[in-house]
């Protein structure tokens, strides 16, 4: 590169010398011109001044400069004589001047050639002085690298061991805390497990307490229970009442006062303070009856118990309807009509029919009203049971705050600990809870929902059907009228053809089957011939303008017959651009295509190389002597801006061929389809691509023309 850069500059330097030089010579002949015409009228005056000596002496240093210096020749040369004119005046001096000063190129280009070697030496030896300079340094620096890159090294070893010490000191940390919290948890939880095992002793307690009830009630029911016998004609029976007889009346009597007050306040609709309190109060006490029913005595003693009490209840109100009826045999018919309708209202509440049509009123209310009392009492007992864990639960937390009530920091820790698990397990509990009851409420929503829909799509099928339903009418009625308007038509057809027949056909039948007869046997004739031509033969196409082709002989598969006329057209384009034989002639001006984008892409990233280089020989040009660091900065940055610029373009081109390849498939599919399709021999109206068949083969002549005017042109 120095080199180049050197003999640039020597020819650059001779150039401006010779330049100069030039100019200096055109400046001293302009100037001597000027000389010679300004002296030319005033030197006739100062002739005779001059010596003639001088004037003859100068004369012949000129003739001898022009001759030997300028390379005049000496037959061409101006006599002595007519060279002493010029001295006339001043010009003597001008002349000296100019024979003295002016040399003819050869010798100023050799001066010019010894002193550029001079130059060119003494450069030669300070590019030498500086050369080696920089090796020097070079090697200097690259010594302070090496230096440099040893301590380097070094330093990163030591950080290496320093972050190995500080990684193994922060895991020892680490392992030292969570043993102590290891530590603590398991004391927490060794404590929570005691606490555990004393629930559930207690609990286990409780169990056995039920079972040995359970056991006692198992061994009452296997005792028989002896009710009283009923006696229409005795008030009271002889026998005493068992235990069971007597609590199960008593609660059917609670629950009847409650269910009562209900009704009352239902048919009321006033409410007062004090019979919500009595309304709860006999349902604490009818709630309280139940359970004692429930925990003393067994299940079929208290089925048996509620059977003989149905019993006396169906036989009083037979008695009760019998004195009823008599009683209304002898009262007046308005009487009986009145005091009827309760006891009709009443056998109806006591003795449904089991196939009954629909329940009453009364019967509803009561079974909503058992269903509230069996969620009330389920609610009641599931309250009092969880009030009974409340305060055992703050009985064991008030334990075991005073058991860690020590003052110590373990204890404090183990009773924190202990708080955060006990609101970690409520929070938890509640959480469940509450899942469950999204649970539920989203399954009963899911539920609702797909009730509605199926309410609304039964709905919408209803409306439907409801709109086919009158379209169909509609559609019938057209049907009826268009019937009816047909058959009128038809009727009056057929007497217009029987008025036809009779007045015209008729009168002529030989003439009639002569004529039929022939124009059968002609139109015989004309399918034997048609069926021995062949359509395809029939479609000709101008591709020239002038003479007709038929159109089979430009399908592909005509395309391997070597006597077709085109055939050595087609064989120099795919030559030319090295496409097979096999391939069809409509695929030649996709093949064009892409080896002009290939053409394109290849000269574009020749464009992008020269101006990089250019780009590059610019720099060098500015830095004759450059820095290593600071080409290698350059470098960095030169490639860091390609990639900036490059990239995007690339991507750009990258989705523009993506899509042309998308667009190639696509047409090269419509085309593939046209050409296998029966084209020749479809009908004209119908179209392919939104084009008619006229259409398709005016653009094939025209592929075709142009096809061979390129191949003309370039033969």
């Amino acid at each position: 590169m120095t080199s180049r850069h050197f003999s640039r500059d020597l020819e650059l330097a001779r150039a401006g010398s010779l330049r100069s030089r030039l100019g200096e010579r055109r400046g001293v002949l302009s100037h001597s011109n000027k000389t010679l015409r300004a002296g030319s009228s005033g030197g006739l005056r100062s002739s005779w001044r001059q010596p003639e000596m001088e004037r003859r002496g100068l004369a012949q240093e000129l003739r001898r400069w022009a001759v030997e210096e300028m390379g005049l020749p000496a037959l061409k040369a101006p006599s002595e004589e007519m060279l002493q004119r010029l001295f006339i005046g001043q010009c003597g001096d001008i002349w000296k001047f100019i024979i003295r000063h002016v040399h003819s190129q050869r010798t100023v280009r050799k001066i010019e050639g010894n002193l550029l070697w001079y130059q060119q030496l003494q450069h030669t030896e300070a590019q030498r002085t500086a050369e080696e300079e920089q090796q020097q340094r070079r090697k200097q620096l690259c010594k302070e690298i090496l230096e440099l890159r040893a301590e380097l090294q070094h330093l990163q070893e030591q950080i290496q061991s320093a972050e190995r010490e500080i990684v193994s000191q922060d895991l020892n940390c680490d392992r030292a805390q969570d043993l102590c919290r290891r530590s603590l948890l398991l004391r927490a939880f060794n404590k929570k497990r005691e606490v555990e095992c004393e629930s559930l002793c207690q609990s286990n307690k409780k169990i056995q307490f039920r079972c040995e009830q359970l056991q006692e009630i198992r061994r009452a029911s296997q005792r028989e229970v002896m009710f009283t016998a009923v006696d229409p004609d005795l008030s009271s029976s002889t026998f005493l009442e068992p235990e069971v007889m007597r609590d199960v009346r008593e609660a059917c009597q609670l629950r009847f006062k409650f269910l009562r007050s209900l009704h009352d306040d239902s048919i009321s609709s006033s409410v007062h303070p004090g019979k919500e309190d009595l309304r709860s109060l006999s349902h604490q006490q009818w709630m309280s009856m139940a359970e004692k029913v429930w925990n003393t005595h067994t299940p079929h003693h208290i089925l048996a118990a509620l059977e003989r009490l149905t019993v006396n209840s169906t036989q009083e109100l037979k008695k009760l309807q019998s004195s009823l009826a008599a009683d209304l045999s002898k009262a007046p018919s308005q009487q009986a009509k009145e005091s009827t309708e309760p006891t009709a209202q009443t056998s109806e509440r006591s003795h449904q029919d089991p196939k009954g049509t629909l329940p009453s009123f009364h019967s509803l209310i009561q079974e909503g009203w058992a269903n509230s009392v069996k969620v009330s009492s389920e609610l009641r007992r599931v309250q009092s049971q969880a009030q009974a864990l409340s305060e055992h639960l703050a009985e064991r937390i008030q334990e075991i705050h005073k058991k860690l009530s020590d003052g110590s920091e373990v204890s404090a820790l183990t009773r924190v600990a202990f708080d955060a698990e006990l609101r970690c397990v409520i929070l938890r509990g509640c959480r469940d809870a509450l899942l469950h009851e999204c649970r539920i409420l989203q399954e009963e929503a899911a539920g609702k929902k797909q009730e509605v829909k199926l309410l609304q799509q039964q709905q919408q099928n209803i409306q439907e059907a409801c709109l086919l339903l009158d379209k169909k009418q509609k559609q019938i009625q057209i049907l009826i009228k268009g019937n009816s308007s047909s058959k009128s038509q038809i009727r009056r057809s057929s007497a217009e053809a029987q008025k036809y027949v009779q007045d015209k056909l008729l009168p002529r039948p030989q003439e009639i089957v002569q004529e039929s007869q022939r124009l059968q046997d002609s139109i015989q004739k004309e399918v034997k011939h048609f069926s021995a031509i062949s359509l395809p033969a029939i479609l000709k196409v101008s591709t020239d303008g002038f003479n007709l082709v038929p159109s089979r002989e430009l399908s592909i598969n005509r395309m391997s017959n070597t006597h077709a006329p085109y055939y050595g057209i087609f064989k120099g384009i795919y030559e030319s651009l090295r496409l097979p034989l096999y391939k069809a002639p409509e695929s030649v001006l996709s093949h064009v295509a892409d080896m002009k984008k290939q053409l394109f892409f290849l000269r574009s990233q020749l464009s992008s190389r020269s101006e990089a280089i250019s780009k590059i020989q610019r720099a060098l040009r500015k830095n004759t002597n450059p820095d290593t660091d600071a080409l290698l900065k350059s470098l960095s940055a030169h490639y860091s801006q390609q990639i900036d610029e490059m990239v995007p373009k690339l991507q750009h081109l990258i989705q523009q061929c993506e899509k042309r390849q998308e667009y190639g498939r696509e047409v090269q599919a419509t085309v593939m389809d046209w050409w296998e399709q029966p084209v020749q021999l479809c009908l004209p109206s119908e179209q392919r691509g939104g084009l008619t068949l006229r259409q398709w083969r005016e653009r094939w002549t025209v592929a075709v023309t142009a096809l061979q005017r390129a191949t003309g042109s370039r033969s």
